[in-house]
């Protein structure tokens, strides 16, 4: 069975009953997730707005433009409307399936002046009909060899990183849209394209370290970032040294935590983007600059990778460390 997901949006006047639990389970296993669901066209147009995110549309005759039924089995204005927006809005970029319960002759006969409709819908290649049995299969398979042959930058970077980028999104959908923006460019080779990467990169640590203390993770530490680091690395806080409104200090009791070395590798993107943290005329290393300066993408890749690592460790800790109360007594405690 493959390994790739594929994101699908789907267009039917009647999506609600069409997938239901069961279906959408089948469809899951079968390395399909269904990233939207529309009614009509309009819901589709916006759909698509994202279409960096979708590998493949699948609609019906039986829709309309806009949320009125439709009454008539001669009424394909919602197929019209597809193809239309599958010709103009998308220049073909992304492949439409036709899953319909109107018969073959219906169709051919309703478009027999317009022989183009087969160009863009040939027969069990992107059109299938809901009531012959096994079409829906066939279907299924047809989207994977389309999207399969077009394998967009999308497409390659969201199966081989899907594991990061699922933990980037739990983080949050911030996180989630620059990390695949960084994996897109760093895969067509235009990461000078990046405005300012560093600075995002120190907000994602922070996040982290604010959750990991949402979650008593760590101790009350989070807004002192060489401090939460040098916690990591060394199981032990002290206020003394790292913090000006406490003395306090804290042990961890479980001192892989974090494994040592992520918690190194930790510390030098969080010493590398410490200027996002600065005013102007407190830069120690001006890392912008030198970016902007230099193009240094292997700084850059470097720095982000990095981050993805440490994504990842946070989403796995979390999942496995989901007890506040519990945390709060065993993972650390007070001197």
């Amino acid at each position: 069975m493959s390994t790739n997901v594929y994101n699908i949006v789907w267009a039917d006047d009647q999506i609600d009953d069409i997938l239901d639990e069961d279906t959408l389970q089948d469809l899951k296993e079968k390395g399909f997730n269904i990233i939207g669901c529309a009614h009509n066209g309009e819901e589709l147009r916006s759909i698509l707005e994202k279409r960096e995110l979708i590998d493949a549309a699948i609609v019906d005759a039986n829709f309309n433009e806009s949320d009125q039924k439709i009454e008539s089995e001669q009424d394909t204005s919602g197929l019209d409307y597809s193809r239309s927006l599958y010709l103009h809005k998308l220049n073909r970029a992304i492949p439409f399936f036709l899953f319909t319960g109107r018969n073959d002759e219906l169709l051919k006969e309703k478009y027999a002046n317009n022989p183009k409709f087969l160009v863009d819908f040939p027969r069990h290649k992107r059109w299938f009909n809901k009531t012959l049995p096994g079409e829906f299969n066939n279907m299924l398979d047809e989207i994977k060899k389309a999207v399969d042959e077009t394998k967009t930058p999308s497409f390659i970077v969201r199966n081989k990183y899907k594991d990061e980028l699922a933990a980037a999104k739990e983080l949050s959908n911030e996180t989630y849209d620059f990390i695949l923006n960084f994996l897109i460019r760093d895969h067509n080779n235009t990461l000078q394209e990046i405005k300012e990467p560093f600075i995002t990169v120190r907000r994602t640590i922070e996040k982290i370290f604010g959750e990991c203390e949402k979650l008593n993770l760590i101790p009350p530490i989070s807004y002192n970032l060489n401090g939460t680091v040098y916690y990591f690395q060394n199981g032990k806080y002290d206020g003394r040294y790292y913090s000006k409104q406490s003395n306090t200090t804290y042990q961890m009791t479980k001192p892989d935590l974090m494994p040592k070395p992520l918690a190194c590798a930790l510390s030098y993107i969080t010493k590398i983007t410490q200027d996002a943290s600065h005013s102007k005329d407190q830069l120690n290393l001006k890392v912008n600059e030198y970016f902007d300066k230099t193009q240094d993408f292997l700084l850059v890749r470097s720095v982000v990778y990095i981050l993805m690592d440490i994504i990842k460790w946070y989403d796995t800790t979390a999942l496995n460390n989901d007890d506040e109360e519990l945390n709060e007594q065993v993972l650390w405690y007070e001197i």
